[in-house]
């Protein structure tokens, strides 16, 4: 089975679902806050994350019940137990995960910049990972090996062009929460934007595609997550850019699984940028 096969099968239902995040996004009545410390973008649990995820659960078990799929919701969802697994124990099994909505406040304050996230893991690599931004009206993905793409909502996969690096023209450097006190190193070569100080509704949040675009020289992840940040790191990859772990080590995203969290990594849109941030990052 192909994973563009899978990504095909489920874009209707991509698609549908995040017509309807967009259309209840001002209405959202939030659920019980999840436990995420000072992470105030992912404290509230919607419903849009709850029926997002049964939307894709019914199309995975409806087409393809054979298939292992963890979502990010998996506590709460009615259906994973009817799913043959959760997890990578198989390697030459596919796995599928989904983050029904990544970037949960951003959601909750009315913001653009959310995004669905569908992955496909083979091997402990990521064989594909689909990104839905509705309320851009885009989508882009990443099959391994074979670069990224970018297309509109309307359109099938088939009309998708090529995503690539454009001429850098920007020095801002994404920071993530628990890093704030890099800042003030950063800060003399680059433009530092924190998520944990700088976040201020309505302006968005920067993102991956603004690094492909050349809106952004790089992000620094302190802890992320396999089926967001990290999958989001291999599309920049195909796309030409640099990542790795904070110790220089190449992306190996599944090397040290602990709940489908990952360690620090620095994404940047090229070599040089890259060994800047990591000599930062190392001091």
């Amino acid at each position: 089975m192909k994973s563009l096969e899978i990504i095909k099968t489920l874009l209707p239902t991509l698609k549908l679902a995040g017509q309807y995040a967009c259309n209840i996004q001002s209405q959202i009545q939030t659920q019980p806050d999840k436990d995420y410390g000072e992470n105030f973008y992912a404290t509230a649990l919607t419903d849009a994350d709850l029926t997002i995820q049964t939307a894709i659960e019914l199309a995975l078990l409806a087409k393809f019940p054979e298939l292992k799929f963890f979502g990010e919701e998996y506590a709460k969802s009615y259906n994973t137990k009817y799913f043959r697994g959760t997890n990578l124990e198989d390697d030459e099994e596919l796995l599928v995960t989904l983050d029904p909505i990544d970037g949960t406040r951003a959601y909750l304050d009315n913001l653009s910049c959310f995004s669905i996230i569908l992955n496909i893991i083979k091997n402990k690599q990521y064989e594909a990972v689909f990104v839905l931004q509705p309320k851009r009206k885009h989508y882009f993905y990443a099959l391994k090996g074979k670069g990224a793409f970018i297309g509109s909502i309307d359109d099938d996969l088939e009309l998708a062009k090529p995503l690539k690096l454009k001429s850098l023209h920007s020095k801002k450097i994404y920071l993530s929460f628990a890093l704030t006190s890099l800042k003030t190193k950063l800060n003399p070569i680059f433009d530092t934007w924190c998520s944990a100080t700088d976040y201020n509704p309505p302006e968005n949040i920067p993102d991956y595609l603004d690094l492909i675009n050349g809106d952004l020289a790089g992000f620094i992840i302190g802890k992320g997550n396999l089926i967001d940040s990290a999958s989001l790191a291999f599309v920049a990859m195909e796309a030409g850019a640099i990542a790795s772990h904070f110790d220089g080590s190449d992306f190996q995203p599944f090397r040290n699984i602990n709940q489908m969290k990952i360690d620090g990594l620095v994404i940047a849109f090229n070599r040089e940028i890259h060994q800047q941030i990591l000599a930062i990052v190392n001091q």
